[in-house]
């Protein structure tokens, strides 16, 4: 039998080795070039290969086009991963139906993701092991072929832990692989409600909290020291790395940092204390505790930790260019709520007349076409920069194309060059439309092609301008160290989603449009009977997601893409159509308004023009979402429909002129 091998670093190795004992015929292996950056300690799957005669490759995306084809005419019998730090795309998987696995270090479905060796000492796990799975679109999520377990003992650490899970790796790869490749062996699908992801790890990600419990603190020690970057803490501003430590009883009262004995060098946590056994200062050299406490000039009663600044720290400060818009006034809420100072831009301020007395709070009546100076000014002084000025709305592209490209791509590039310059970090509204006609069944940001119409359908130049402009933050990022991320927003409603004016002159999303109908006693119309198929996200989940990009903890999602959408509330128009409806009957104000005057069906070409086009589905997958920020959504689109609907009622009747009674029905649901 032969194989196709995507493998890396340790548990790659022993995969690759017990292949080879096991005569499986390895045709190729893909790999990583190896980080010197990692300490070199671990086996080269490369060196490995080459060393057998077995080509070595290590291209940026096994999924482009010209790898998928190389690997298909190589007709292997399977597909196998261990370690790689890739997904591997439907297209490479179809090489091999149900032949592809892939070598996991944890016992699935507990501790998918990022890191599974560092987490489950980190989080003091007493057992954890290795699991040979299929390979699935989703990652670690496939059925399992069979498992190692391996304990967990107390004085082990991630090297130590490693050596015991590659020795479980040679024997589950030579016991359950050929049984697998042949088709004997029996699967067992796994529970996924009991699954747990975990993200990936960085270097500050070692960064002791002195306030948690002493065994934690050593627990995070352990799972990071040598040949990990380690745990480290502060002694005013040297850095201290903590190699290994014991738990020790506490003192009474000590406040949590503080040093309670300089030899042993042994500081208080929120529960007992930890007794540094060695360490380092950055440029130091290993030491025992008490060596560090004497370089460090460390007495009893000092605290580790960041000296306090002389003057209070200076908030972050956000450039929303696009304030008053849909995203933009729903965002400025939650930075306000956390302490940040909010400068925004936009040509009037019917959204955020609420916030305008807020301290920290800066708005300014203007446009990005005019007042560049004002925004080139504010781009050098605020720290994170979002330009949400853009024309979004299907009918605009049809009409005014000339006007969407200089908006959406000429006047935001001038911005994007202005971070470029000063060095910031740019958070950048991508669409869900630049997927285009995609026919992925879930749109992904790293491996989903980007399919786009005939010139004579103008409606694909929105998204055509957003795809080139992400393309040129892309290529700042790789040249310029541009520090980015873009976001692509999938079908987000609720309240102060648009306006009914916007939505009379044709100019709004498809939701406000169904209810201005309702509103006006007019019939629904349903483009092309409605049945295109969207997912819908509640904007405060989509906001949330959104203000993890901001904080961006760690760093892990710069030079990211990211969908922010509900793949789980997919409904066609139609049925968003009806949703409305309902709710809007529901409403103890419905009696204001006309009898519904029921639906009519268009055709896209009379409703929008002939420049418009269509795609049938459009559902993201938000694995980097999940990975990257530890987002997921859970609001239904009923619930957001209804807060969408009742909003838009009590908005009319207020401008109306006539007065709102708050009731059960009206409040949020």
């Amino acid at each position: 039998m032969s194989v196709v091998l995507f493998a890396y670093h340790e548990i790659g190795a022993a995969a690759l080795e017990s292949m080879l004992e096991a005569g499986i015929d390895v045709k190729a292996v893909f790999t990583h070039r190896d980080d010197p950056a990692e300490g070199g300690w671990y086996r080269s799957v490369a060196r490995m290969a080459a060393s057998r005669g077995i080509p070595v490759h290590a291209p940026e995306s096994p999924n482009h086009p010209l790898w998928v084809e190389r690997i298909s005419d190589l007709a292997p019998d399977a597909l196998v991963s261990a370690h790689y730090r890739g997904m591997l795309g439907s297209e490479l998987l179809a090489i091999c139906p149900d032949r592809c696995f892939n070598v996991h270090a944890s016992l699935l479905p507990a501790y998918r993701g990022r890191c599974p060796i560092n987490w489950v000492l980190v989080n003091g796990e007493s057992q954890t092991g290795v699991t040979l799975h299929c390979m699935t679109s989703s990652p670690d999520a496939g059925d399992i072929v069979a498992q190692r377990a391996v304990d967990i003992s107390d004085d082990d650490t991630a090297k130590t832990l490693t050596d015991r899970l590659v020795e479980a790796t040679a024997s589950l790869v030579s016991e359950a692989l050929p049984g697998a490749i042949s088709g004997a062996a029996k699967t067992t699908p796994q529970d996924h409600a009991s699954a747990s992801t975990m993200p990936g790890r960085s270097a500050e990600d070692g960064l002791i909290d002195w306030s948690a419990p002493a065994e934690q603190v050593r627990n995070l020690i352990r799972a990071v020291t040598h040949p990990w970057p380690g745990a480290f803490s502060h002694a005013g501003d040297q850095t201290v790395l903590i190699w290994e430590a014991t738990v020790m009883p506490g003192a009474p009262g000590a406040t949590p940092g503080t040093v309670l004995s300089s030899s042993p060098l042994t500081i208080a946590c929120g529960q007992d204390a930890i007794r540094i056994d060695a360490g380092q200062d950055r440029d130091g050299v290993w030491t025992s505790g008490a060596n560090l406490a004497t370089d460090l000039n460390l007495v009893e009663g000092m605290r580790l930790g960041r000296s306090d600044p002389v003057a209070p720290p200076r908030k972050r400060s956000v450039l929303i260019l696009g304030v008053n818009g849909f995203i933009g006034s729903h965002l400025s809420e939650q930075l306000l709520a956390n302490d940040y100072e909010v400068y925004g831009m936009d040509l009037r301020d019917t959204n955020i007349t609420h916030l305008l007395d807020r301290d920290g709070f800066h708005f300014v009546e203007g446009d990005i076409a005019i007042n560049r100076q004002w925004v080139e000014y504010h781009v050098r002084k605020c720290d994170v920069i979002l330009p949400l000025v853009a024309i979004a709305t299907p009918i605009e592209y049809v009409r005014n194309p000339l006007r969407v490209f200089q908006l959406d791509f000429e006047e935001n590039l001038r911005i994007v060059r202005d971070c470029v310059r000063y060095d910031k970090r740019i958070i950048f509204p991508s669409t869900s439309e630049v997927y285009g006609m995609c026919t992925d069944e879930a749109f992904d940001e790293d491996s989903s092609s980007l399919v786009l119409g005939p010139i004579n359908k103008q409606r694909w130049i929105y998204s055509c301008s957003k795809q080139l402009l992400d393309r040129v933050i892309w290529a700042h990022g790789e040249h310029d160290q541009l520090d980015f991320s873009l976001f692509r927003p999938f079908n987000w409603i609720g309240p102060r989603l648009d306006s009914l004016d916007s939505a009379r002159i044709g100019s709004s999303r498809a939701i406000t449009q169904l209810i201005l109908n309702l509103v006006e006693g007019t019939p629904i119309q349903l483009v092309d009977g409605g049945l295109q198929k969207r997912c819908f996200t509640d904007v405060t989940e989509g906001v949330d997601c959104l203000y993890r990009l901001i904080e961006n903890p760690g760093g892990h999602a710069t030079g990211a893409i990211v969908n922010v959408g509900n793949p789980d509330n997919e409904a066609s128009i139609k049925e968003l159509a009806e949703m409305i409806v309902a709710r809007f009957d529901q409403h103890p104000l419905r009696h204001r308004f006309p009898p519904f005057a029921g639906y009519r069906v268009v055709e896209s070409g009379k409703y929008y023009g002939k420049g418009y086009q269509d795609v049938q589905h459009r559902r993201p997958s938000i694995r980097n979402a999940k990975r990257l920020l530890d987002w997921t959504p859970v609001v239904s689109t009923a619930d957001s429909v209804a807060r969408t609907v009742d909003w838009f009622i009590e908005d009319h009747v207020r401008n109306a002129g006539v007065e709102c009674q708050a009731t059960e029905a009206t409040s949020p649901a």
